[in-house]
C-alpha cells in the first residue's frame, strides 16, 4: 500500500492526552497492544521548574507512533481542553505528520499560515522542531508539524 503525503508531511503519529500516564499506558499496552519505547517524566526547564507536560511517552502499534501526554494541571496549555474528564481514560489531542528536514518543515508551516490556520503552540529543541495547528473546527483535533533529527544519524 502506498501512503501518500499529505499537505503536512507523511502521516506517523496518533497523540492522546490523559490525567494519569499509569492508566493511560496500561489502557494503550494491555487493551490495545501497544509497545512502549519510553517514559520521561517530571519534566522540567533548564532553571529546574516545572513545564507544561508532566509525563510524555512514545509507543509503536501497526506501524504508527502513538505518544501519550499527561500536561501539569495547575500550567495553561493546548492540552488541558482535550483531556477527558475520566481521570483514567485517553483522549486525541492531534495527529502527527513528519517531515524529513528543516526546509521542508518551514514549507509545511508556511502552508498552515497560506490557508490561514491559526498555530496554536510551536517550539523547537536542539534535535526537533514542532507546530500544533489549530485544525479542531474542521477536524475535531490538533494537527501537529514535526521535524526530529535522526539519533543514528
Amino acid at each position: 500500500m502506498h501512503q501518500a503525503v499529505g499537505p503536512f508531511g507523511t502521516f506517523f503519529q496518533f497523540g492522546y492526552v490523559t490525567r494519569d500516564i499509569q492508566a493511560g499506558l496500561a489502557i494503550l499496552e494491555r487493551q490495545m497492544g501497544a509497545v512502549r519505547n519510553d517514559l520521561i517524566e517530571d519534566f522540567r526547564d533548564a532553571q529546574g521548574n516545572p513545564v507544561m507536560i508532566r509525563a510524555l511517552s512514545h509507543l509503536m502499534l501497526s506501524g504508527a507512533e502513538i505518544e501519550l501526554i499527561e500536561p501539569r494541571l495547575d500550567c495553561p496549555s493546548v492540552y488541558l481542553d482535550a483531556l477527558p474528564n475520566d481521570g483514567t481514560a485517553i483522549a486525541l489531542h492531534h495527529l502527527g505528520y513528519r517531515q524529513p528536514n528543516v526546509p521542508a518543515w518551514q514549507q509545511a508551516r508556511d502552508r498552515a499560515d497560506a490557508a490561514g490556520l491559526p498555530i496554536a503552540m510551536e517550539g523547537a529543541t536542539a534535535h526537533a522542531r514542532f507546530a500544533y495547528l489549530d485544525t479542531r473546527p474542521t477536524l475535531g483535533h490538533f494537527t501537529e508539524i514535526v521535524y526530529r533529527e535522526d539519533p543514528a544519524g
